[in-house]
């Protein structure tokens, strides 16, 4: 997921300013510090659009270990800065004002850029994704330990799994807290280009940015109108609620034939969504066995619905076998573009869904010990 974020950082563009005609409103000087990098060796400046058709828009000569850009931008743009020789990149947002950069010529990507409002808040956003990657690391390292125990095991995946939801809404909240910064409308963008992207946090953090970035100028209104368009095109925007009938689906079973919702009567029935690819929902797959061997007698229906790809039916079967699930599985083996997920706004797995008798649903997105005091809480 960092690559995928750095990635998206480096390839999309995010155009701010100040309506001036003065001169030192639109001066951009970059000075850059390279120590280790031989004399003589060609930097560049690299504008990359929609991915494609990279373009260097300055270049310079390292001297005595050192080198600059200077010139004039009506605007911020994020741009990357490679050196000839120097394996990798890195990050800066090219805007008016003096950014200082020191580089790293080893680690390029970890080099440091200081000065101009949005780079200081890139930097802030990078520190603290970078925490939270350590932090799963940590548990990561910890679940190994010989000294672990089951309850021990079982408190390190919460903390995981609880982590990792952090991570994963992380841009989110960021932009939350700097809903002032042309940097906050970037990567909203590039969230929103991601598949399955939560669309309910989504919008609340497109509400949350500052009117007056969204139109500051014609390129910051182009990219707010972008951002609009993929939140209201998203096939999720009707998304259920609690209190809501849910969504009726009928879909193959592995041996093709069609299971239709509606027509398992359980007093609760769980729609689970999972993928056999999927480790969290293969760790969490026991806990659905136990849960069905206690309450099915008491009215616990379980239907799941696998995220699988055209491919990978055989996958699919394996796993319904190896973790026993032996209440319904059906499959369109459309991947994430399977219309039941979508029907319920699924952009991550696993996903519960909790029905009472009536189909309405009461409950979503329980785990664990959570999933086990509900259905307990319905059934006895």
């Amino acid at each position: 997921m960092k690559t995928q974020i750095i990635s998206i950082l480096v390839i999309t563009l995010l155009y701010s300013c100040k309506p001036s005609t003065s001169k030192s409103d639109v001066d951009y000087e970059i000075i850059v510090k390279a120590e280790g990098v031989y004399d003589g060796l060609r930097a560049y400046l690299i504008k990359t659009e929609n991915g494609r058709n990279r373009q260097a828009t300055d270049t310079a000569i390292v001297f005595n270990g050192a080198f600059r850009f200077k010139g004039q931008i009506n605007g911020a743009e994020m741009r990357a800065l490679t050196i000839d020789g120097v394996r990798g990149q890195t990050s800066v947002f090219v805007e008016p004002g003096e950014i200082n950069i020191e580089i790293y010529k080893d680690s390029i990507h970890k080099s440091k850029v200081e000065g101009t409002y949005n780079n200081e808040v890139f930097n802030d956003y990078k520190n603290k994704y970078q925490q939270k990657l350590d932090a799963i690391e940590a548990v990561k390292v910890a679940f190994f330990s010989p000294e672990n125990d089951s309850e021990d095991l079982s408190k390190l995946q919460k903390k995981g799994d609880s982590l990792r939801t952090q991570l994963k809404n992380f841009g989110y909240e960021f932009i939350e807290e700097n809903n002032d910064s042309d940097f906050s409308l970037f990567i909203l963008e590039g969230l929103t280009g991601q598949k399955g992207f939560d669309l309910e946090l989504a919008t609340k953090a497109y509400k949350n940015i500052d009117d007056s970035i969204k139109t500051k100028n014609e390129i910051n209104q182009h990219i707010s109108d972008r951002i609009k368009q993929k939140i209201e095109s998203n096939p999720n925007k009707a998304k259920i609620k609690i209190g809501m009938k849910a969504p009726d689906f009928t879909a193959p079973d592995p041996e093709g034939k069609p299971i239709t919702l509606s027509n398992i009567k359980g007093k609760v029935t769980i729609v689970d969504f999972w993928a056999s690819w999927c480790k969290p929902c293969r760790i969490e797959n026991p806990n659905l066995v136990k849960l069905y061997d206690k309450y099915h007698s008491k009215g616990l229906e379980i239907i799941s619905v696998s995220l699988e790809r055209g491919n990978q039916k055989a996958f699919w079967i394996e796993a319904i076998k190896k973790d026993q699930l032996s209440w319904y599985n059906v499959s369109n083996l459309k991947f994430w573009q399977d219309p039941i997920a979508q029907a319920y706004s699924v952009n991550s797995i696993p996903a519960t869904f909790i029905l009472d008798e009536n189909g309405i649903l009461i409950a979503e997105r329980l785990r664990g010990a959570e999933l086990e005091a509900k259905i307990k809480s319905l059934l006895e």
